[in-house]
């Protein structure tokens, strides 16, 4: 089937409600991502950081596979919000019970509960993550694409700049992690309600449903949602690059940046401030993000995907050496230019999390594009599950330090895919993921 008219397509309302769909989804992924952070002090044990993880690893691994052989695109959207809004509602619901005083939260039943919403929601919302991407990369115009794979995840890091936000405001104003607990389950089940309305206007992958032999639907669903126009002028210069080298690239990127973001903008704020003071570094780290995000989204456009990539690890390895030099005392520490430092290094972290979601699902083959880049990411999070528990013991220097070395691992894997690899800036999905018989 000839994919022209999806690549080469007007904006539509298909478009619209896809990108709405999407949006709601990761600025979901934000907030759901913030909750245990947020709550940690309150509970003040490592493992309430790691489990959530396993669970994210599972959605990761499960929930993507059967996104690519059964459910397909939308499908699975149904499946992941079934999931993360019983668990947006378990922790609406027990934070409630404590503030009307039904459990107390030295009730055995407390923390289990508020688990079992961590848990669901997590599994929910990071099941979600490669069916997304791989949705939008199959789906957006080809002059968009990149842009929309840059612009769309980027609403995580506003989720989760409004979920810290939400917390510092109502910490601040009740000195309560239940009442912040409380507005955060709230908040996510009202954007449940918003994604459910959102996702029955959005159409199916064509090229998923090509693949899975519907070429009969894909078809009306072409003439029924997408529009053509002026075609733009395609490249074609792709080497043949091994999927074993590319899942490689994409693994050591992703452990890099999934690592560098995770500690700086939650961990370290776990481990080594208190109060209103977590909030504080969550919502700086996570706008430093959000804004990144936006420039980047329109930058992508002027920019050659290698080259971009180089930067954004090049960029987040340098300013993570003031940092190193603040919190080691080199430099006398301020919270203030802490702040002012981190910002920026997560400004960098924005555009290696840009760079991820750019080459993860332009990258993997259709047959299973969702499981490979759930796959993908199964690296990060084992090593960011490891890493919370081996940074219990740092101090904040090692800690740092530590911060640095994984920068410097992306940029090395940046380097390595900038000589052996290639662009993906319009070039048709079937090429840059080698998947030029099905296009045939």
């Amino acid at each position: 089937m000839d994919f022209s008219e999806i690549d080469f397509s007007k904006w539509t309302k298909a478009h619209w409600s896809l990108f709405s769909s999407l949006a709601v989804g990761f600025f979901m992924w934000g907030v759901i991502a913030s909750i245990a952070p947020l709550f940690y002090p309150c509970v003040h044990q490592v493992w309430f950081l790691i489990v959530p993880i396993i669970a994210q690893l599972a959605g990761d691994l499960l929930i993507s596979r059967l996104s690519d052989i059964k459910l397909g695109r939308k499908g699975t959207f149904f499946l992941t919000m079934g999931l993360y809004g019983s668990g947006a509602l378990i922790i609406f619901g027990v934070s409630q019970a404590v503030l009307s005083k039904v459990i107390s939260t030295s009730s055995p039943f407390f923390l289990p509960l508020v688990v079992l919403g961590i848990i669901l929601s997590y599994l929910g919302i990071e099941g979600e993550v490669p069916t997304a991407l791989s949705y939008a990369g199959e789906t957006m115009p080809l002059s968009l694409r990149e842009t929309m794979l840059v612009f769309l995840p980027n609403f995580d890091n506003i989720g989760a700049a409004v979920a810290a936000a939400v917390s510092f405001l109502t910490y601040y104003l009740s000195s309560s992690y239940i009442v912040e607990l409380r507005t955060l389950g709230i908040l996510a089940v009202v954007m449940v309600g918003f994604a459910v309305f959102m996702r029955y206007l959005t159409p199916e992958s064509v090229r998923w449903l090509v693949k899975a032999g519907k070429k009969s639907v894909a078809e009306m669903e072409v003439r029924k949602y997408f529009s053509p126009s002026k075609p733009v002028k395609e490249r074609k210069e792709v080497k043949e690059v091994p999927l074993s080298f590319r899942y490689a690239f994409l693994s050591i990127i992703g452990v890099s940046q999934y690592l560098t973001y995770g500690l700086m903008a939650y961990v370290i704020a776990d481990y080594y401030f208190s109060g209103i003071t977590v909030d504080e570094i969550i919502l700086v780290a996570n706008l430093g993000a959000s804004v990144a995000g936006i420039i980047a989204s329109f930058l992508i456009k002027y920019a050659r995907t290698r080259k971009f990539a180089v930067f954004s690890f090049l960029g987040g390895t340098v300013t993570m050496i003031p940092i190193l030099l603040l919190i080691a005392r080199i430099l006398p520490f301020t919270l203030s230019l802490f702040y002012a430092l981190l910002l920026f290094n997560m400004a960098f972290s924005e555009l290696g999390w840009a760079t991820r979601t750019i080459f993860e699902p332009l990258l993997m083959p259709i047959k299973s594009r969702a499981f490979y880049v759930g796959l993908v990411r199964v690296a990060p999070m084992l090593a960011y599950a490891g890493s919370i528990y081996l940074t219990a013991g740092f101090s904040s220097t090692q800690f740092t330090l530590y911060n640095l070395a994984l920068w410097g691992l992306g940029l090395g894997g940046s380097l390595a895919w900038y000589y052996k690899g290639y662009d993906t800036n319009l070039v048709p999905i079937e090429e840059t993921a080698g998947d030029v018989s099905i296009k045939q």
